[in-house]
């Protein structure tokens, strides 16, 4: 009896293995249950959450192929820039969140294109499907939140309220019924705000400068409209509008001090000048140069999660914008060496506003935008439409460290080698370390163009 007792404490303990095995093998391909937070915490849970995006996916169809349409968009309106000659800025993480939510209120080939925006496929289960909006809305409030912090007031978490989705319970309702505002401050970090709102049009809703202007800490008051809210609303009107915000403050690693006016090349005929940061060669970077791009590239870390890659061709922007994809990047960062060099990069701000539209058109997503998009996932009337999506987005890059006693009264020497200097247009990508998931992307053709 004894032997056979042992045997059978055996034999349970391999079932638990393998049933332990198998759900780790159901992460890995991203069908895990959808709230893995409930049975691992901490880098575990981070990790688990990783493996639901396909991140390679993300980027290409919210990143780079966005960014290539708008690099070689052209238009015949009169003096409208033409592309060459436009700064670009967007947040492809926004755009997840605002896809989160469309996914939410739609139904037939209207979700099933957002959600293959999203990386997932239309033969994708729900849980699956549950499992990647929640990765993403957890990545949002961990970037957002950004863990360590350090000086100032600390980190003050923005509390989220629970929308009530049409399918209450499932998880996914909170992370597709609103990307709520979030941020962290600190001393010397950044600053990270994120808002996606659906509504009928002409309602009041908040409108980008608002959405900079609130208090800082926002509370449950500060949500979206929820989804009973706007099913009680839509009783009045057939039309949707939606907007997504961003605004992100890089605080990179310079010293304020340091900081002095220099030439910007817009061209070869015409300059500008500007605010240039310094970062002397005391401490070292990770960089490399690409011959196949014709590009130097700099990684400088912004913040625990957060990184910036900065892009200087060696001459004009087309070759290293038409090189530009996920197998790049992924080179890139894969190939960055230490290394020593005087850095100069220009202080800029910098706000963009596009339609959801006109950024998602390459990514497939063109039914939501059309007289067939389909939100039975909130309303039976096939009248429904989204008349309006707007993404806006700013973006503020400004030293880390604030130093007393002004500007030294003798200027820089700036003229010895090794340099990096950003002084004619570049591109940047600004992107989760720990995913390589995008947050921003953009171009600096002029600084002073805001």
């Amino acid at each position: 009896m004894a032997r056979e007792g042992a045997m059978a404490s055996v034999t349970y303990s391999f079932t638990c293995l393998t049933v332990l095995v198998l759900l780790t093998a159901c992460a890995a391909d991203g069908s895990a249950l959808p709230k893995p937070e409930k049975r691992f915490g901490g880098k575990e849970r981070e990790v688990i959450q990783q493996r639901q995006l396909n991140t390679s996916a993300l980027n290409t169809a919210l990143a780079f192929e966005p960014y290539h349409d708008l690099a070689t968009r052209t238009t015949a309106a009169p003096g409208v820039q033409q592309p060459q000659q436009r700064n670009i800025l967007f947040s492809p993480l926004g755009l997840a969140s605002a896809l989160a939510l469309l996914s939410r209120v739609s139904g037939s080939e209207s979700r099933i294109q957002a959600l293959e925006a999203l990386g997932l496929g239309a033969n994708s289960t729900e849980r699956s499907v549950e499992a990647t909006i929640s990765a993403l809305t957890d990545l949002q409030h961990r970037l957002a939140l950004q863990e360590g912090g350090g000086g100032g007031g600390g980190v003050q978490r923005a509390e989220s309220e629970a929308g009530a989705g049409p399918e209450a319970g499932t998880g996914a309702g909170d992370a597709g019924n609103r990307a709520d505002a979030a941020e962290n401050r600190t001393e010397d970090g950044g600053q990270l705000r994120m808002w996606s709102d659906l509504h009928i049009n002409g309602k009041p809703s908040l409108d980008y400068d608002s959405f900079l202007s609130r208090p800082q800490h926002t509370g449950p008051s500060a949500v979206n409209t929820s989804f009973k809210t706007l099913m009680k609303d839509l009783e009045g009107s057939d039309k949707l509008e939606l907007n997504n915000f961003v605004y992100f403050k890089g605080r990179q690693p310079f010293e304020r001090r340091h900081t002095v006016p220099r030439s910007f090349q817009l061209n070869a005929t015409t300059s500008v000048e500007v605010a240039m940061m310094f970062r002397d060669d005391s401490s070292e970077a990770m960089m490399l140069y690409d011959t196949n791009c014709s590009a130097t590239v700099v990684r400088l870390a912004q913040s625990e999660r957060l990184a910036s890659l900065l892009l200087l061709p060696k001459g004009e922007l087309r070759p290293l914008e038409d090189c530009l994809s996920d197998s790049r990047m992924s080179f890139w960062l894969s190939n960055l060496k230490p290394g020593r060099a005087e850095i100069l990069f220009p202080k800029f701000q910098l706000r963009k506003s596009y339609s959801l539209e006109g950024l998602l058109r390459n990514a497939g997503v063109s039914s939501l935008f059309s007289d067939s998009a389909d939100f039975s996932a909130i309303s039976s009337r096939k009248t429904l439409k989204l008349v309006k999506a707007l993404h806006e987005v700013k973006l503020e890059v400004e030293e880390t460290k604030s130093e007393d006693g002004g500007r030294p009264d003798i200027m820089l020497d700036f003229s010895v080698p090794p340099r990096i200097t950003f002084n004619r247009p570049f591109m940047f990508i600004i992107y989760d370390d720990l995913t390589g998931l995008i947050l921003l992307i953009g171009r600096i053709v002029d600084p002073t163009d805001v």
